[in-house]
């Protein structure tokens, strides 16, 4: 199965695509990059759960970037019982060597939002491995699947705007709000992509909770540099108001 596969990943790959893409994703490795763009992937994964896709996963050898990333598309496209995800994803996980096929795989990772706190305790290791890009799995799928997750399964939004008024409300809450701080409560030493997953995330609570994560940004020992991020993407965003990013400005400069 794996030979067809190979055959037919190289069959849809794009040379012209594969150089550009390569130059985004220096980790990819660009001898072992053929170009195939994500759209195809994703198809050709959702194809796959047609057929024995437990074989498919059973299979050890990755040569391409391309087949670790269906090797992740499948697991949000086939499991349908979250032990047997969480035990796929501890085999693929080690697998994730850059930031394309990490933020790919956990947005497509929707079963896990039934079972949060099963997700969240096989999460903690990851977070604390010390290593780069399993924090930064751990990061990407708190980003994505439990920022938003409101009381009684509802989901909150991203505010509309933030002003300074803003700041004189009470803070909000959610149930995970409060545990995620305390997983940026950190300095984040692995490396580039795992400080950067947690200034994205910072800046998506920010636009979220404004309020508790005004005071985390001041409360948090995070390294500068992480802090400096989190601080520049929340700026970037047209959310918050321009007294808001100038407040943040000083508060930087200050550091």
């Amino acid at each position: 199965m794996r030979k067809e596969i190979r055959i037919r990943l190289n069959q849809m790959s794009d040379a012209g695509y594969q150089e550009f893409s390569a130059s985004l994703i220096p980790a990819s490795g660009r001898g072992t990059m053929l170009g195939v763009r994500l759209p195809a992937l994703r198809a050709y994964a959702k194809e796959l759960t047609k057929g024995d896709w437990r074989a498919e996963l059973a299979c050890h050898e990755d040569i391409y970037f391309e087949e670790i990333m269906l090797r992740g598309m499948l697991l949000g496209y086939a499991c349908r019982d979250i032990d047997e995800l969480l035990a796929y994803l501890a085999d693929f996980i080690p697998r994730v060597r850059n930031w394309s096929v990490c933020d790919s795989v956990c947005n497509g990772l929707k079963l896990v939002e039934r079972y949060p706190e099963k997700t969240w305790d096989f999460l903690k290791p990851y977070l604390e491995s010390g290593e780069e890009f399993s924090v930064r799995m751990g990061l990407i799928m708190i980003l994505g699947h439990f920022v938003k997750l409101g009381y009684d399964g509802k989901k909150n939004s991203r505010k509309r705007e933030i002003t300074m008024l803003d700041f004189q409300g009470p803070e909000e809450e959610s149930p995970y709000l409060e545990r995620i701080l305390k997983v940026l409560d950190r300095r984040f030493t692995e490396g580039y992509y795992a400080q950067m997953a947690a200034a994205w995330l910072i800046a998506e609570l920010f636009v979220t909770y404004p309020v508790r994560t005004m005071r985390g940004l001041k409360e948090l020992g995070l390294d500068a540099f992480t802090r400096k991020k989190a601080i520049q993407k929340i700026r970037e965003s047209r959310i918050p108001e321009q007294a808001v990013k100038d407040y943040l400005k000083e508060a930087l400069r200050r550091e």
